[in-house]
């Protein structure tokens, strides 16, 4: 191995450790309530981008507080009432995966990395939002591997947000 494969190796490692240490600090910060969504402090989900819009224009677009839903505890804007009514509807199915975290993120450790609603993919029906263009490559070149592990994340870390909920 040359030195720029080692340096590589060596940051990556580092990136997962503190990645990891910073997942658990989310989902253990004593009273904090931690989120499955990705919601600013307004509560408003994804920066306000229209969920449906990416399935059914395949473009990002700003919702408006004139069309939204509460749904999983965060506000859901919406372009039309069109796009409202078909995420009411089923949410699950135009819902961000990870709840509109980057899915290379928690395919890696589990952690809760904000994604940018502008660096999106949509691969078997389903949205990702991605934090960066570089998570969203990386997350495409091992597509199958990567949906898997970060599901088993998903998963894990659902649970341990369910058991704090349970503790308080």
């Amino acid at each position: 191995m040359n030195n720029f494969t080692k340096l590589m190796m060596l940051l990556s490692t580092l990136v997962l450790l503190i990645g990891g240490g910073f997942s658990f600090y989310l989902t253990y910060q004593g009273n904090q309530p931690v989120t499955v969504i990705n919601m600013g402090e307004a509560g408003v989900a994804i920066e306000g981008f229209d969920t449906v819009s990416y399935h059914t224009i395949g473009a990002a677009q700003k919702g408006v507080h004139n069309f939204q839903v509460t749904w999983r505890g965060a506000i859901w804007y919406f372009s039309s009432l069109e796009n409202r009514q078909a995420f009411s509807e089923e949410p699950e199915e135009y819902a961000p995966q990870y709840g509109g975290y980057d899915p290379f993120a928690m395919a890696m450790n589990g952690t809760i990395q904000a994604a940018t609603p502008e660096l999106w993919v949509i691969a078997g029906g389903k949205l990702f939002l991605f934090h960066s263009g570089r998570t969203r490559n990386l997350w495409n070149e091992n597509l199958p591997e990567n949906t898997s592990n970060a599901d088993k994340q998903w998963v894990k870390l659902n649970q341990q947000i369910a058991y704090k909920a349970r503790m308080q």
